[in-house]
């Protein structure tokens, strides 16, 4: 009997500060095709734009350490979520992809907050 890869949520962003932009941590998505990131926030009017960049060249050591931090580059969305109001959340669906590894990427443009982000994933 074969086993379907998934990846169970857990936060890649925890309580981090909106007064700069944020980088999620790394998930190694390799063997997954379907992702999602659902993106809570709460503040004082946070605005900016949500992104999710890929890479093939990131790697790991077997310790986990990173190896080769990558390069990455920005999926194009089919709508790209924006950040705006004192609270709010956001979902991005991504249903294929071909990537190695995936990052989730928040662009500043003003006020402050905290935000949170999970990620769950599954192959199609």
């Amino acid at each position: 009997m074969s086993r379907r890869p998934i990846l169970k949520p857990y936060k890649v962003i925890d309580n981090v500060s909106m007064a700069g932009n944020i980088i999620s941590a790394v998930t190694v998505v390799s063997q997954l095709t379907m992702i999602s990131y659902d993106i809570t926030w709460a503040g004082t009017t946070p605005v900016g734009v949500m992104s999710v960049e890929l890479s093939n060249s990131y790697s790991l050591n077997v310790d986990g350490s990173v190896r080769n931090a990558g390069d990455w580059t920005t999926l194009t969305l089919s709508s790209t979520p924006s950040v705006s109001g004192n609270t709010g959340h956001g979902f991005i669906d991504i249903d294929a992809t071909g990537a190695y590894a995936m990052r989730l990427v928040y662009t500043r443009t003003s006020g402050t907050g905290v935000m949170n982000a999970v990620i769950n994933a599954k192959v199609a």
